[in-house]
């Protein structure tokens, strides 16, 4: 199920930032970074579910935690 997510998550982010890239739209750059923090919580998930004493899933989620926090303290998403 989250192996599902996370390709589906990928594969929204690089067809997202294509777009902003093509279009010029950089307005929706932190509608981006909240779809690139998801994705990093959910491998995070991924990595902790497979190897209960793996470091790097830990660090995903510090991660995507922190790119949760940037986004909304440098937007008015939420």
């Amino acid at each position: 199920m989250l192996k599902v997510l996370r390709v589906i998550l990928s594969i929204s982010v690089i067809v997202f930032c294509s777009y902003i890239l093509i279009a010029q739209q950089l307005n929706l750059l932190p509608y981006a970074l909240l779809l690139t923090g998801i994705l990093t919580l959910v491998t995070g998930l991924i990595v902790i579910r497979e190897n209960r004493k793996s470091f790097w899933g830990y660090v995903n989620i510090v991660a995507a935690v922190f790119v949760f926090f940037i986004v909304i303290y440098t937007s008015q998403l939420l």
